[in-house]
């Protein structure tokens, strides 16, 4: 009966701690258009304040090449010039969520 009362601080406690656990991200400079890490492809571990995040250009609506790892204070966002598009996407809530 009594473990019934602790199981849902349990719970809550755990996913609390969850949150605030470092993650690993994939970490690589220039990914090509094949999905391939040209510069050998690492991994990082978020530290305060940090997120995984990903990096894609497109030319046109064609994937050119991307760049993934650890960011400080991660925005996503997506900027647009006449040829090509930069899209940034951030992301903390399970490691290695920024697979390209």
């Amino acid at each position: 009966e009594m473990g019934k009362h602790l199981l849902l601080p349990l719970v809550i406690l755990s996913l609390l701690l969850g949150f605030l656990q470092a993650l690993y991200c994939f970490h690589c400079n220039r990914v090509n258009a094949s999905g391939y890490c040209e510069c050998g492809g690492t991994i990082c571990k978020t530290k305060k304040y940090q997120q995984c995040y990903l990096g894609k250009v497109y030319e046109g609506s064609t994937f050119s090449f991307g760049y993934q790892g650890c960011r400080n204070l991660c925005f996503p966002f997506m900027r647009r010039s006449h040829k090509s598009t930069l899209q940034v996407t951030c992301c903390n809530k399970t490691s290695f969520c920024n697979k390209f």
